[in-house]
């Protein structure tokens, strides 16, 4: 028998989606609309007070003086802009680097020769107290911080001697206003990074359901395929082999009638045949709206069976002949008919059987079909495609499909296939139904 392939999946059912390391994620949020943002929000603030420094020197009358602390403004802005977008490559993390210290130490001590020259520019440490926040894990942006802090109140009101007290709480209160905000930025960063790795595992999550329900549904209609195939059309085509095979034998012994009317029924089988593949192509079974109907198409298919195996075939149907039968749901009646199709095949392909009996019964709220042959039997270790198929076809309506067979004792095959709840119970006492399950 043939058995289908099935591609490995690489991802098994159940498997836990793989979590994306965190230093990779904050790594690829430095590029988010919010860090951004953050980071150009700093840079603006810095160069706003550059120029607001830079335009009060300018102002007229202007001294050497005054040109001298523009130079410096300039070298200060160049330094700043240089070193933080260097610090950028190096270290790209919106929660700061240690590289930044390679350009802010430059920079607060450009700030610093600037105060020198005009304490007007101590307000530049407002922005500096931010970038220093900014650029710098928490502690050493404290650090930094403070000595900004200090150089501004130096700077601004030392050059009289003792600074006075609106001097210094000028710079502290903007240096813990500073403070406070990164804190607070740097709080909702965190929250922003938390939610922006959650979405994203969860799109991962997401993406491998969808990866592995699309290999699912894959091998699913693979399997289903390769058992409509092996129940249809394989077996047509094994009857019109055997047909054939036996109009050849019956031209040996110079039988032309008997090959005729075994060349006629090969001619029928491929008709059905083709009538089996033009229905699988249009995905439509055949109808069997009633237990007359499916009990006709269980004899049409063990009569052919006989034909064609030379062998004593026999249906028992102890259930669709019953008047009382009730209506049957339309999968288990398909499910019904290809499962004996298959079983039978089975018998005429591999059993090398003289006889065989095919039963319909009804045990509780199940239907059995029972096919039992006297033939050479098998080793169970040995099942092949055609009873996975049945026993695919059967758990596919919630039922089971149990084998008993041995080499040289025959085989017997049972399916159970669970009636659906309300459904009426022939020989059962008037109104009485399948239970319904408890809840």
């Amino acid at each position: 028998m043939s058995h289908p392939r099935h591609e490995p999946d690489p991802s098994p059912p159940g498997a836990v989606p793989p979590v994306v390391p965190a230093q990779d994620l904050t790594v690829d949020l430095v590029g988010t609309p919010f860090a951004a943002a953050l980071r150009w929000a700093v840079h603006a603030l810095v160069y706003l007070l550059i120029a607001l420094a830079a335009g009060l020197a300018l102002a007229p009358p202007s001294s050497s003086a005054d040109l001298l602390l523009v130079a410096l403004l300039v070298v200060l802005a160049s330094v700043y802009s240089i070193g933080a977008r260097r610090a950028l490559r190096h270290s790209p993390s919106p929660r700061g680097s240690w590289w930044a210290l390679g350009y802010l130490v430059p920079t607060v001590l450009v700030w610093a020769a600037t105060l020198v020259l005009d304490p007007g520019t101590v307000w530049i440490a407002f922005g500096l107290d931010f970038a220093v926040l900014y650029a710098l894990p928490t502690a050493g942006g404290v650090i930094a911080l403070i000595a900004v802090t200090v150089l501004a109140v130096l700077g601004y009101g030392g050059r009289d001697g003792s600074p006075s007290a609106g001097e210094i709480v000028g710079p502290v209160v903007g240096a813990l206003v500073a403070l406070a905000v990164v804190l607070t930025v740097r709080a909702l960063q965190r929250e922003v990074d938390r939610r922006t790795r959650l979405a994203r595992e969860l799109a991962e999550a997401r993406d491998l359901i969808a990866e592995q329900t699309r290999t699912a549904a894959t091998a699913a209609e693979r399997d289903r395929i390769a058992r409509e195939l092996h129940d249809t059309v394989a077996q047509s085509s094994l009857s019109i082999q055997l047909l054939l095979d036996a109009a050849d034998g019956a031209l040996h012994r110079e039988d032309p009638a008997e090959a005729g009317r075994l060349l006629a029924e090969a001619r029928a089988a491929a008709r059905r045949t083709s009538m089996q593949t033009r229905r699988f192509v249009d995905d439509a079974e055949p109808e069997l709206p009633t237990p007359a109907a499916l009990h006709a198409e269980l004899e049409r298919i063990v009569a052919r069976g006989a034909a064609e195996g030379d062998l004593d075939l026999r249906l028992r149907d102890e259930l669709l002949t019953d008047p009382a039968c009730p209506m049957l749901p339309r999968s288990l009646s398909r499910a019904l008919a290809r499962l004996t199709e298959n079983l039978v095949a089975n018998v005429v392909r591999h059993a090398d059987a003289r006889q065989a009996v095919v039963t319909v019964s009804l045990q509780g709220d199940a239907v059995l079909l029972d096919v039992v042959d006297h033939g050479r039997g098998f080793d169970l270790a040995a099942e092949g495609f055609g009873l996975r198929s049945a026993r695919a076809r059967a758990a596919s309506v919630g039922g089971t499909l149990l084998v008993e067979s041995a080499p040289g004792d025959g085989t017997a095959v049972q399916v159970s296939l669970p009636l659906p709840q309300d459904t009426p119970i022939p020989g059962a006492p008037t109104g009485s139904t399948r239970p319904q399950e408890d809840r």
